[in-house]
């Protein structure tokens, strides 16, 4: 009995020193940023150019002790080109989330947490081959809904590192119309709405690596 009472009082102890206390202020965010450049000269010259980059700052509240609510706005933008064809291309999504995190402690400074979001962001491609000519382009929007989980070290009073799998479970719609004009200058519009239910596991790279701070309420 005495031995019980004590592994209680030793998880009691592991929980009641770790907690993110109500009234505190999160910020985060992601920046990614890209550029790549492929040549070929066997059989024919071949060059192909790619850069983009990413922009996802995010901003919430501890709305109750170890649980937060927020939100975050989506910058994405792309651009690749392929010489000697003169093949062009170009995309942007812009959009947002709002999310709610659990944090569960697990000891003095390590937490186990799930994020649930919900996410909506515009859609624009649009490709160009300048010899023919051709072009087609679309625009669009997608909304899903995924689920975050991770574990997260905090390593000073306001500065938590995590691990995550990014977009676990998502589940998504997205609706797109395009536009395409051949080279008799026949254009051709069409509308496409498609549903999805995915798993970030099987794309090889669902581990996400970041830093967060949640600076408590004075």
């Amino acid at each position: 009995m005495k031995i019980n009472l004590l592994v209680v009082f030793m998880f009691t102890s592991l929980f009641l020193n770790a907690q993110i206390k109500k009234g505190g202020l999160f910020i985060g965010g992601d920046v990614s940023l890209y550029s790549a450049k492929a040549t070929s000269t066997n059989p024919n010259e071949y060059i192909a150019k790619n850069k983009g980059y990413e922009f996802s700052p995010s901003v919430g509240w501890v709305l109750k002790d170890n649980v937060l609510i927020g939100g975050n706005i989506r910058l994405t933008f792309s651009e690749n080109e392929q010489q000697p064809s003169n093949i062009y291309s170009k995309g942007n999504r812009i959009g947002g989330s709002i999310w709610m995190r659990k944090y569960l402690p697990v000891g003095k400074s390590f937490y186990l947490f799930g994020n649930a979001g919900l996410n909506a962001q515009s859609i624009y491609n649009k490709y160009t081959v300048v010899q023919q000519p051709y072009y087609s382009k679309e625009k669009g929007y997608a909304i899903n809904a995924s689920l975050t989980p991770g574990i997260s070290y905090q390593v000073r009073k306001s500065l938590f590192l995590e691990a995550a799998l990014n977009n676990l479970i998502t589940l998504g719609y997205e609706r797109r119309k395009s536009e395409q004009q051949t080279q008799n200058t026949i254009v051709y519009k069409g509308t496409s709405n498609s549903y999805s239910l995915s798993s970030s596991l099987g794309n090889g790279s669902p581990l996400q690596i970041g830093m967060r701070w949640i600076i408590p309420k004075k």
